[in-house]
């Protein structure tokens, strides 16, 4: 059961608000992508639509470009050093039907953790699933559910993952829309949430309740 939280001068409600104003959000988190991130987003998007259809596998290379997108670059060293199988053992993970042993399997390749594996899954099946980080779980731990407060370099746990999962197929669900597009609307609500309690903080904004808009982002 989840609960209101307020912080400072941002408010949300309940996670129905953050639902109904998933397009502030949204748009909010287009705000965050450089022009580089988002054109790798989109070719990413388009490789994983490939491996789903059976034409490629994903390969070393992308594992760094994926790694690169979201901002990890320990991963992306260890990443360097798996054996010469990594293409054959990716594959062989990802038929995996079970998601369970599928996310545990992706966790024990050399430099996949739980956001990397999250955001791998995701470029895969962004219909089914969506990247985790220290700004989804803190947004989670916002809007009520108990979730563990995260920094940037904090880690995960696989059971930590696929609790997260579970969580934001029910929010995609409730709204028609896909985890990968939860997960970018919960990164942009952590992200407005620190912006205006620091906006607090300086006097600038009011003490009074107030809910910014992808604008003043």
């Amino acid at each position: 059961m989840h609960k209101p939280r307020q912080n400072g001068s941002f408010t949300v409600p309940e996670s129905g608000n953050f639902l109904d104003q998933l397009d502030i959000y949204r748009s909010a988190y287009e705000k965050l992508e450089t022009p580089r991130k988002h054109d790798l987003r989109i070719q990413l998007l388009d490789l994983g639509k490939q491996v789903r259809c059976g034409t490629r596998t994903w390969v070393r290379q992308d594992l760094d470009d994926i790694a690169h997108w979201k901002g990890l670059p320990e991963p992306m060293l260890m990443i360097q050093k798996n054996s010469q199988d990594l293409e054959d053992r990716l594959a062989h993970t990802l038929s995996i039907v079970d998601e369970t042993s599928r996310i545990s399997a992706l966790c024990e390749i050399r430099g996949m953790g739980p956001i990397l594996a999250s955001t791998l899954s995701m470029f895969t099946w962004p219909d089914s699933c969506g990247f985790l980080d220290h700004h989804t779980s803190n947004a989670l731990r916002f809007l009520g559910y108990e979730f563990p407060k995260k920094h940037y370099t904090s880690r995960f746990t696989v059971s930590q993952l696929l609790t997260y999962l579970r969580t934001i197929r029910s929010l995609a669900d409730s709204k028609i829309v896909s985890p990968m597009e939860i997960a970018e609307a919960l990164c942009a609500l952590d992200h407005m949430r620190m912006r205006n309690n620091w906006l607090d903080s300086t006097g600038i904004i009011g003490s009074s309740p107030t809910m910014i808009e992808a604008k003043d982002f």
